[in-house]
């Protein structure tokens, strides 16, 4: 992600030795709040649970660089994780077949044959890891200007939960939700159940993510490419498996008047507020003091059991894939995290900018 003042570039690969993030212009003298690293590396973790693969990682993780205890020096932050359990074997059979769907065919198209790693390589989930630490440092920032990103499961393939749509939960009610392996406001029972059904037969199954931002003022973001959506988007599209991202009701608008999908202005309790939020907080590229809505599309995951046609790319020669080593049946719990993560990046990094340009 590149942002106005804000740049973080994951590293590493899936098998590799280590992973990483670099997170730059953050000013001298910020603390790190190490807790809400822990809490977001804790919900992406893999757990013992029917949805998660059975790889498990401790992701410890040290400052190298940019960071003296818990305060920033003004220099890169340069934050890694070590990798256990990791198991390269399981890929080496069908090294030059491509996975459907998966990132391998046009990493090799791309990079050359020989050069994609296993287990996806630097297209993997695993990624993910870091990103929450620089979602972390980001939430930890962000509490104390009071804003608070929170993300939640709202459905599981075709079993639909409650939606910010429905009414913005209460900021505690979206906090709780999170404290849950399978962090959804409501029908957890019906999501486990299709996730079993999917996993029974070698399947996946995906779902989607909501996210609220709580607290933000009106008035951060711009317009076109400088806004507020299309800073979360790219930053939210760099979660592997988001494959869409609507912002309040999104492609629901499309279905309504104009009539039915404005948002009508009040002076309520001393302040200008919408009747409805239906816009998601946001108003040409720009927040206009709602809370920030925006749910995301979380694919299946690519890596499955069953047997799929595939290529030999060296050999030319159609064949059936049969995918061996450990994958999830449904990455949407552990994706909360990361698209949490993504999102509060993207919001810290706009609302530093506007900081910056009020203090010229």
């Amino acid at each position: 992600m590149k942002g106005e003042v804000l740049n973080v570039e994951v590293y590493g690969a899936s098998h590799a030795s280590a992973i990483g993030v670099k997170l730059s212009g953050l000013p001298a003298g910020t603390e790190i709040d190490r807790a809400a690293i822990d809490a977001l590396l804790a919900r992406r973790r893999a757990v013992r649970a029917p949805w998660s693969t059975s790889r498990i990682e401790k992701d410890e993780y040290v400052f190298l660089e940019g960071v003296n205890g818990c305060v920033t020096d003004g220099g890169t932050v340069l934050a890694e994780i070590k990798n256990t359990d990791t198991r390269s074997s399981d890929y080496g059979e069908f090294r030059h077949v491509p996975r459907p769907s998966h990132a391998d065919y046009a990493a090799m198209v791309k990079d050359g044959i020989d050069e994609v790693t296993p287990g996806g390589g630097r297209f993997s989930g695993r990624l993910t890891a870091p990103l929450c630490i620089a979602g972390g440092i980001a939430e930890g920032i962000l509490l104390k200007k009071g804003v608070y990103v929170c993300a939640y499961v709202s459905s599981i393939g075709n079993v639909e939960g409650r939606s910010y749509k429905d009414g913005v939960p209460a900021r505690e009610e979206a906090s709780r939700a999170t404290s849950d392996p399978l962090p959804a406001l409501d029908k957890r029972e019906e999501m486990l159940a299709e996730i079993l059904a999917a996993a029974s037969s070698g399947d996946s199954v995906g779902g989607t993510v909501e996210c609220v931002v709580y607290g933000l003022k009106a008035g951060i973001g711009d317009y076109m490419t400088y806004g507020m959506e299309s800073a979360i988007a790219a930053s939210v599209y760099g979660v592997p498996a988001v494959k869409g991202v609507e912002f309040g009701d999104g492609f629901s608008l499309t279905r309504m008047r104009g009539s039915e999908a404005n948002d009508p202005f009040a002076y309520e309790d001393g302040k200008i507020v919408t009747l409805t939020n239906r816009s998601g907080g946001i108003n040409g590229g720009i927040t206009n003091g709602m809370p920030l809505t925006l749910r995301v599309a979380i694919r299946p995951t690519p890596s499955i059991a069953k047997k799929q046609h595939s290529v030999n790319v060296l050999t030319r020669e159609n064949v059936i894939l049969e995918i061996k080593g450990r994958h999830d049946a449904c990455i949407v719990p552990r994706a909360a995290a990361a698209v949490e993560s993504a999102v509060a990046l993207a919001v810290l990094d706009k609302i530093l900018a506007e900081e910056a340009k009020q203090a010229r």
